[in-house]
């Protein structure tokens, strides 16, 4: 449940070695710069950042060209989840110095414009020829449609079927002899139709008129053709045949291209964006002629590396260590126990603590690690799960939050194995299900406790006390909080006297029910008077004047409802776990179904069983996993803990591609 407590350092080095320096402090990883406030628009670190940034656009720009066309030489999946390789910094750099970034950068670019060059041309011969087609049997040469005669003009364009004839009467009725109408065939189906209009010049106005009486939609038809139509359909497929060999081999030269430098690429992009954090870094520390001033937290147990590190620069730089003001606001690092490492995910999902208050992640741990296994509740499908994590995590070298997230999964696993054998439930009632089978039947009755599907009411009970006790827990953390900050009137007014009313409550409710007998009657009354008592004496302090503040006390017992609300949330813990064992029986109901049809039953039982089942433990891992998880937020952190800290980031080898290791100074040349 702790925080690691946090320590502000201000570091005064001399200009010449302040690169060196937070060279040092980026291969550590453990200090969070503090940006200070200056005008960063003449320093030369700031034309450092530009020269990076130029940098980083060319490659992005050529990763996002090339990357479609590399072939991983490992798969997807391995570099994705697979370990980075490992690189130092005097490789990069080497790397950085060797290659023309600006050269390949403009291949890059050439290539993929005239590949976007190519796709134009081609979307305009496909419309350059679907114009064509319509006027395959236009009796004339194209070149008085585009550029007409010294008399002649043409108009093109398409009306409704419908207007066809009244479009022809205009026609000899306005032009009679100065104008001639081409009507390109039609099907009946089609609802437009495309004409061809050639006028005499001078009887423009008539023309237009003709245009104003019907619907006529007018095409721009494009000025390069002016052969015949077959001749144009036929140069059309000449130079569509040309565009995509050029194409192909274009296409080849990006494939070759990829191969050689996707991952070359992939390096001097992880390259600059390091030595861009180190560049911010030394542009935001505020200098005098001479030395630089660089403040940063850095937390209490790394302040002895930390030290020892710099101890290289001797009098060349001063470290100063002071403890957060009250008007500081410090990061928040998380330090939990190794076993609850997989849930610290969560709470950062969720927010991170505010510095000094409680960390969720160790009370949240086991209540999570239960109710996932509840909600799933199927052995089989734990089975599964553990088996593809485990291979997941054998196969490949994962780290961070996703080998966290993957060990939370693996531990709901254990978790559902562990209810589904206490329940029966191994991919619903496969063992009842299929005769061979039956002898898994005496070791799977032995190990069942209680069977959900024909006692719901005692898993229904089960379900409401964790939630008691989960709420109580929540209450708890909160009073010794509350205790902790010497905050006495919320330790005892607002969770001592809520606490006791629930209790008093719940023994009540057992002495009524026949759980307990007549001496917790009376402890129940005690306590649920005394929870009263001092909720109506505490809850309304706030108010002004005696009536109103007991007035207030008295309708915060209202919010009993609220705590029954979420007691009563935890049946979703039931819900669930019904659920999947009826998806699971159903599987196995349409599997023996299907069973008995001649000849292809047997595929069809297969197909539904893996199908069927696979589908099952998807969707159900899926709700268990975030229900479960909005009981831990909603029903109890709402108790004790609001969040709103900020997650220490610390200057690091931040990369996507490789594992850089080496604190030598990056990019001096580009100063």
């Amino acid at each position: 449940m702790a925080v690691t407590k946090f320590k502000k350092a201000s570091l005064v080095v001399l200009g010449e070695k302040e690169e060196a320096v937070v060279s040092v402090l980026q291969d550590l990883a453990c200090c969070e710069i503090m940006p200070e406030p200056t005008d960063t628009r003449t320093h030369d670190w700031a034309k450092c950042i530009k020269s990076a940034d130029e940098a980083l656009a060319d490659i992005r720009s050529a990763l996002r060209f090339l990357e479609p066309y590399y072939s991983e030489v490992s798969g997807k999946l391995e570099r994705l989840l697979g370990e980075k390789p490992t690189v130092t910094v005097e490789e990069l750099e080497n790397l950085s110095n060797s290659i023309d970034l600006a050269s390949l950068s403009s291949s890059v670019k050439k290539i993929e414009r005239r590949m976007l060059d190519i796709r134009t041309l081609l979307s305009k011969l496909d419309s350059n020829e679907e114009i064509l087609i319509k006027l395959r049997q236009f009796p004339y040469s194209l070149a008085i449609i585009s550029s007409g005669t010294v008399r002649i003009s043409s108009i093109v364009g398409t009306l409704p079927v419908a207007y066809l004839e009244r479009f022809q009467g205009l026609v000899a009725e306005l032009l009679a002899s100065d104008g001639e109408l081409f009507v390109a065939p039609f099907t009946p189906k089609e609802t437009d139709v495309t004409v061809v209009l050639m006028y005499d010049k001078k009887k423009a106005d008539e023309v237009a008129e003709i245009c104003e009486k019907v619907p006529f939609t007018k095409l721009d038809f494009p000025p390069e053709l002016e052969g015949t139509p077959e001749e144009e359909l036929s140069k059309i497929e000449r130079n569509r045949t040309e565009l995509a060999k050029e194409s192909e081999n274009l296409e080849r030269n990006a494939a070759k291209l990829a191969s050689e430098w996707v991952p070359t690429l992939r390096n001097l992009l992880d390259y600059y964006s390091v030595i861009r954090t180190r560049y911010e870094t030394l542009v935001n520390a505020s200098r005098t002629e001479k030395v630089s001033v660089i403040k940063f937290w850095v937390p209490e147990p790394a302040v002895g590396k930390l030290k020892e590190k710099l101890s290289k620069f001797g009098e060349e730089l001063e470290l100063i260590i002071e403890d957060p003001s009250d008007d500081d606001e410090p990061p928040t690092l998380l330090e939990n126990p190794r076993w609850a490492l997989p849930f610290e995910p969560l709470t950062r999902l969720y927010g991170a603590p505010k510095y000094g208050e409680i960390d969720p992640t160790v009370p949240m741990a086991p209540f999570m690690f239960l109710f996932f296994g509840m909600c799933l509740g199927d052995g089989g499908y734990g089975v599964l799960i553990a088996f593809a994590i485990t291979y997941l995590l054998s196969k490949y070298k994962i780290v961070g939050d996703t080998k966290n997230f993957l060990h939370l999964l693996l531990l709901g696993a254990l978790s559902t194995i562990a209810v589904g054998a206490l329940t029966g439930s191994w991919m619903g009632d496969m063992i009842d299900a299929f005769p061979f089978l039956a002898l898994l039947k005496p070791l799977k009755d032995r190990l069942v406790v209680l069977n959900p599907m024909s006692d719901p009411i005692t898993f229904l009970g089960i379900s409401l006390a964790l939630g008691v006790v989960q709420i109580l827990f929540g209450l708890s953390i909160a009073f010794w909080d509350s205790l902790r900050k010497k905050d006495y009137m919320a330790a005892f007014g607002d969770n001592g006297g809520w606490i006791s009313l629930l209790i008093g409550l719940l023994l009540l409710g057992g002495v009524k029910s026949g759980f307990l007998g007549g001496a917790a009657g009376l402890l129940g009354k005690i306590l649920s008077i005394l929870g009263a008592a001092v909720l109506v004496a505490t809850q309304g302090r706030e108010k002004t004047g005696l009536f109103r503040r007991l007035l207030s006390g008295v309708l915060s017992l209202y919010n009993i409802t609220s705590y029954l609300g979420d007691i009563l949330s935890y049946s979703r813990l039931l819900a669930l776990g019904l659920a999947t064992s009826a998806i699971a029986m159903i599987v196995n109901t349409l599997t023996n179904l299907v069973l008995s049809i001649p000849f292809v039953g047997w595929i069809l039982s297969i197909v539904i069983f893996v199908g069927g089942h696979l589908f099952s433990v998807v969707v159900n891992t899926l709700g268990a996993f975030i229900h479960s998880l909005r009981l831990q937020y909603v029903e109890f952190f709402s108790k004790f803990y609001s969040g709103g800290g900020r997650i220490f980031q610390p200057l690091e080898y931040r990369t996507r591609y490789v594992k850089i290791v080496g604190s030598k100074p990056l990019g001096q040349q580009s100063k």
